[in-house]
């Protein structure tokens, strides 16, 4: 090849890049992807990212949610994040136009979005041949998701939503563990016709044994990535084994002994062990080492949305019980010191409202309700006069309808057939009006919207 043509050659490459380049730049942004992120301070939050990045106040300006709902746009550029303002109520799907410039003063084409942040109920519920798991779909019809097992003693649904995890016992007392995969479909782009398709119900997948050998127990926990931790105690093998199976399939023998559950921290970083000198603070494999302990007699009742957060119950040598608010870097804050049996917690945000079972009364125990605020100060309570709350479940709070769920049951129903099984409670966090939904239930929890 002559010099003359190379050289041709070199500046005909030159100028098809900076053709290249021109085009790329005149190109309008491009809406890459939205999903549901766990929202910390409000009721629901969607993460977008963006092929470049964006104007914030444009996009906030000219997208559109309906119902027009107080929210924010955070972030700087790409990826934004929408997120619904606190101490609101989610009662329908939401309308989503995400509209906007990017940086250069190109608009992004708008596009049309539906998204239900609301999560599902899901039950252990009582049959006449035994227990089976079930969901309360959004259009009000329980589904079956499991076969139906003589007992299904722990439910745990994973935190990201993307499937649950339960413990199954045969006729002969056996235990067995197993996930079931969940598809969910809480958002919709548009279709052809420029409307967003309908929402539909989560499709089920594969029900998969985890488990090997015929098991003694299993305690179950999960984290927001959708990671599972199997405690387990084996029939054929002496001791217990503790797992981790990572969302992707990995899995992690871990070397913790404890003394009791223990639970994956919401984030995902870390778990805490129960240990006879107190509650260990601990790093998951992969994480920088690390363990902190908080001593004294203290049981984990649950998490705040708010990274960090967490409840505890202390028991006090005269038999007293308080519940303590733990946040980063603070001592343990108490909120409730008393002599009635502290049964289970739920937390709004950073403990701005902690709601707390609480039972008095040896006899004929009495429920109530309490509702405080992250000083301590009882600011409501609701009598439960009548109900118990079902031995081995909680209370567990939706921030997108502000609803508590429980497990409630007659007093001195003690029977195990299927007419006085308990049944799921809604609680309005407001009003805390009570709404009993009739279903035979063992168990409740929700299923996040992921």
């Amino acid at each position: 090849m002559s010099t003359r043509t190379g050289a041709l050659v070199l500046a005909g490459g030159v100028l098809l890049a900076l053709l290249q380049q021109q085009l790329l730049l005149r190109r309008p942004p491009r809406l890459e992807s939205l999903a549901a992120a766990p929202a910390s301070s409000g009721p629901a939050a969607l993460d977008l990212r963006f092929s470049r990045p964006m104007q914030n106040a444009s996009v906030a300006r000219d997208s559109r949610l309906t119902p027009p709902l107080p929210h924010q746009w955070l972030g700087d550029g790409t990826p934004l994040r929408l997120l619904l303002g606190s101490g609101q109520t989610v009662a329908e799907p939401l309308q989503l136009e995400v509209a906007g410039q990017d940086r250069r003063g190109l608009a992004l084409a708008p596009q049309r979005w539906r998204w239900d942040p609301r999560p599902r109920l899901l039950a252990v519920v009582a049959l006449a041949g035994g227990e089976q798991v079930q969901l309360l779909g959004h259009d009000g019809r329980w589904r079956p998701l499991s076969p139906i097992w003589p007992a299904i003693p722990t439910l745990t649904p994973l935190g990201d939503g993307s499937a649950l995890a339960f413990a199954a016992t045969d006729g002969a007392g056996r235990q067995s563990v197993w996930r079931l995969p969940l598809r969910q479909h809480n958002l919709s782009g548009a279709g052809r016709d420029g409307a967003a398709a309908p929402l539909r119900e989560p499709e089920i997948g594969r029900l998969e044994r985890l488990s090997e050998q015929p098991l003694v127990f299993a305690h179950l926990s999960s984290n927001r990535r959708g990671d599972l931790l199997v405690q387990a105690g084996s029939q054929v093998l002496a001791g217990t084994s503790t797992t981790l199976r990572r969302r992707d399939g990995r899995r992690l023998a871990l070397p913790q002994t404890s003394s009791g559950p223990m639970q994956l921290l919401p984030e995902g970083s870390g778990v805490v062990v129960p240990q006879l000198e107190g509650l260990s603070l601990q790093a998951l494999p992969g994480q920088p080492p690390r363990r902190q302990l908080l001593p004294g007699s203290r049981d984990l009742l649950g998490f705040c949305p708010v990274g960090g957060r967490a409840l505890l119950r202390r028991h006090w040598p005269d038999f007293r019980r308080s519940l303590e608010l733990v946040e980063p870097g603070q001592a343990p804050r108490q909120l409730w010191l008393g002599s009635e049996a502290l049964l289970a917690v739920a937390c709004e945000r950073g403990g701005e409202r902690v709601w707390a079972l609480v039972s008095a009364g040896l006899e004929r125990p009495r429920l109530e309700l309490l509702v405080l605020d992250r000083r301590g100060r009882l600011v409501a309570r609701r009598s439960l006069a009548g109900w118990e709350l079902e031995p081995g479940t909680g209370l567990q709070f939706d921030a997108t309808r502000r609803q508590l769920l429980l497990a409630l049951r007659r007093q001195g129903a003690n029977s195990p057939g299927v007419a006085d099984a308990a049944r799921p409670a809604l609680i309005e966090a407001g009003s805390l009006k009570l709404r009993l939904l009739d279903r035979p239930v063992r168990q409740v929890q929700w299923l996040t919207a992921g």
